[in-house]
């Protein structure tokens, strides 16, 4: 058994010594995590409810619930249509181009017969006759025949209009599909009372009529009809159906109906998706977002992808503020459903944004903020909530991108809550929301941002330490001279303490001039030197009396000494639990640089003297910063021994020396370039120059008056004496 655990522990021990093997057990554990939370709310239980079943159980609504009943408010609509007729309109359109044409057609033909009889000399009655058959298919007697055959063009067309025009009297008062005959009845007992017509004519008029097809001539405006039908129903308020949370949706052995129906399919409980598709979708989605997150970090925040604890923190913090998201839409906050249902807006989108950007960086708080809102979105079913959410998470971003002190997040707290209630409003008046609902919204949007901002400022502390973050509050706090290191540091060794003062300022100075940050840099000069605590008069900038501890030992033993800040600088900064990024740079801010003066002093003694003897045995700098910190350090303590310089000539001075560092490999594993290089140099400059300006001289007028007040404080000193 021992012999297993044994081969066990040493197999995990060498599987995990793999950055990328502990990474993809991290991402696989987390894939697990979001699943887990993610599934929980929405995967559908497989239980059938349809209207007419029996419930096997009783069921309670576990959120505020408000959604339009489609079949109810679908009932409101056809009991508002029940007594609503349809328009009609008098049309002749169709009548005119297709009954009265047809009238006209057999005139027409009339007409022709007679044309063409009339040109020929030689046509009988008979030749008439035998034309008119021909034409038409009518059944009349030969003696009316023959009257039709002797009409002149004359009487057709006073017959055509008179059978025309009483068409036209009768149809023209509207008449409907179903009276079409007795339309036609009229007609032709209007034509059969006309005295005028006679016996041959009326009988050819009425055969016409009868061949003719009637179109009706009432019908329907199908326009103003959809016209009226949408006023009626735009004023069809939708049946809204309102549960409260904890509500009693349907007892045991009840049968369901209609209702129930629609609560429960809103509740999820209806639904017909298969629990393990719906598994399967929600896990395409979530490594999805994984890889676009990856992908984005690989090329924006290599920093943080590389860090393994930040990317832990990244997924815990994601992870959190999923989780909390069932929390939040649990509450209880009004009895009334419309309002309590608002409880969407309080989704705490912004703490996580806030805390990631804080934390990590403000890219990566914008990614984590889009894909927090979509959640906010799938969650409640509303593009509302995921709106709200996805502005009030990019400005909780820009509020703490450039976090200078805690302060900062209650502004950035402030301006959450305004925006969100400004956006709710918005999206209330987009929605034609009442106003009771949009104050409601708009107080919990209000309050979203300071429950954001309470507990980003409550995690914050906690997951510096955890996860050994170093905040731009956190370094703002040990900047504060009332620490005990920066105090002890002016009591104890104040050249010391004057000199990171001053080489800060340098270092800000420099690392704004190239983008690099300015904070760390300062911060790491107020801390570098804490080392030379245990020691400090053997340090030139603490040696007041003149004397110099070092004229009495090795130029080995000084370099010993010199060197050794450095480590005991290391100890004191862990042992003050000072963040990793400060020890950092106390560590490099020598590098492995030349203690060039004992060097020299030991080389005239001994020429076989070994360089690397005389070395710092720390690590080169390995970031803009603490490459900084080294230029700084350097030309800081240099140029404060030249006397009466001008300008130019410190500008040279600090040129050379950074080329010394260059010469001598101590930039070789940072990213610094020769542009930087330039710039920073000119920053050095600036500074030092601003520094050291020359004094000007006093007028004699003025040299006057500080004399004669000197030799009046003199005289008083010698009168208080006696």
């Amino acid at each position: 058994m021992s012999v297993l655990k044994k081969y066990w522990g040493t197999f995990v021990d060498r599987y995990f010594q793999e950055r990328k093997r502990r990474m993809a057990v991290w991402t696989g554990l987390f894939f697990l995590i979001f699943l887990l939370i993610l599934c929980g709310h929405f995967v559908p239980e497989r239980t059938s409810w349809e209207v007419g079943r029996v419930s096997r159980q009783d069921i309670q609504s576990d959120r505020y619930l408000t959604f339009v009943d489609e079949s109810g408010t679908l009932a409101r609509q056809e009991e508002a249509l029940a007594s609503f007729q349809e328009i009609y309109k008098i049309d002749l359109e169709k009548f005119n181009t297709i009954t009265i044409a047809g009238i006209s057609d057999s005139f027409a033909k009339l007409e022709e017969v007679a044309a063409a009889t009339k040109d020929d000399a030689d046509a009988t009655t008979v030749d008439k006759i035998a034309r008119l058959h021909d034409v038409f298919e009518f059944t009349l007697g030969p003696d009316e025949w023959a009257t039709l055959a002797n009409l002149s063009e004359t009487d057709i067309q006073w017959l055509y209009e008179k059978g025309v025009d009483y068409a036209i009297n009768v149809m023209s008062q509207g008449v409907a599909q179903e009276n079409l005959e007795t339309a036609r009845e009229k007609i032709v007992q209007s034509i059969r009372n006309d005295k005028y017509i006679t016996g041959a004519e009326e009988k050819f008029l009425l055969a016409v009529m009868n061949k003719a097809t009637f179109y009706p001539t009432y019908v329907l405006d199908a326009e103003a009809t959809a016209a009226k039908k949408s006023e009626i129903l735009a004023t069809v308020e939708p049946e809204k159906v309102v549960v409260q949370r904890g509500e009693l949706i349907v007892r045991k052995g009840e049968i369901l109906t209609e209702r129930q129906s629609s609560i429960l399919h809103q509740l999820g409980y209806s639904q017909t998706a298969s629990p393990g598709m719906v598994v399967l979708g929600v896990g395409l989605l979530i490594a999805i977002l994984m890889v676009i997150v990856r992908s984005f970090m690989l090329y924006f925040t290599p920093k943080v992808y590389r860090d393994e604890k930040q990317v832990v923190l990244l997924m815990m913090l994601t992870a959190a503020t999923l989780s909390s998201y069932d929390l939040f839409l649990s509450l209880t906050l009004s009895p009334i459903a419309e309002r309590a249902a608002q409880v969407g807006y309080l989704l705490p989108v912004a703490m996580g944004t806030m805390l990631i950007t804080i934390l990590l960086d403000v890219r990566l708080g914008v990614l984590i903020n889009m894909v927090l809102a979509i959640f906010v979105g799938l969650y409640t079913d509303s593009s509302a909530f995921a709106v709200v959410g996805l502005v009030g998470g990019l400005v909780g971003c820009l509020g703490v991108s450039t976090l200078g002190q805690r302060s900062d997040i209650s502004r950035a707290a402030f301006s959450i809550s305004v925006v969100n209630a400004c956006t709710i409003i918005a999206l209330g008046m987009m929605q034609d929301q009442s106003p009771d609902v949009i104050c409601f919204g708009v107080v919990y949007g209000v309050f979203n941002g300071l429950i954001s901002s309470v507990f980003t400022m409550g995690l914050l502390p906690y997951l510096e330490n955890l996860f050994g973050i170093t905040t731009s509050i956190r370094l703002l706090e040990l900047a504060n001279p009332n620490q005990p290191l920066l105090k002890k540091l002016l009591t104890e060794a104040p050249g010391t303490y004057h000199h990171c003062i001053m080489v800060g300022n340098l270092g800000e100075a420099a690392a704004e001039a190239i983008g690099a940050n300015g904070l760390v840099v300062r911060l790491g000069a107020y801390y570098h030197d804490i080392g030379k605590l245990k020691r400090p008069y053997f340090f030139a900038e603490n040696q007041f009396s003149g004397s110099n501890p070092h004229d009495n030992i090795t130029p080995q033993l000084s370099t010993l000494i010199i060197t050794s800040h450095v480590k005991d600088g290391i100890e004191m900064a862990r042992e003050a639990k000072l963040p990793p990024i400060l020890i950092q740079m106390i560590s490099q801010h020598h590098g492995d640089s030349l203690v060039s003066y004992f060097y020299y002093k030991a080389k005239e003694a001994d020429p076989d003297v070994k360089e690397r003897d005389y070395r710092y045995e720390q690590s080169k700098p390995q970031t803009k910063e603490a490459a900084i910190l080294m230029m700084a350090d350097t030309v800081e303590a240099a140029v404060r021994s030249k006397k009466n310089a001008t300008p130019g000539q410190i500008e040279g001075f600090i040129r050379t020396l950074i080329k010394g560092k260059l010469n001598d490999s101590q930039f070789d594993e940072c990213e610094l370039t020769f542009r930087d290089l330039d710039q920073i140099a000119t920053a050095f400059t600036r500074v030092i120059n601003g520094i050291y300006h020359k004094r000007i001289e006093y007028p004699p007028q003025a040299n006057i008056v500080v004399k004669q007040l000197q030799e009046a404080k003199n005289d008083n000193d010698s009168h208080d004496n006696q």
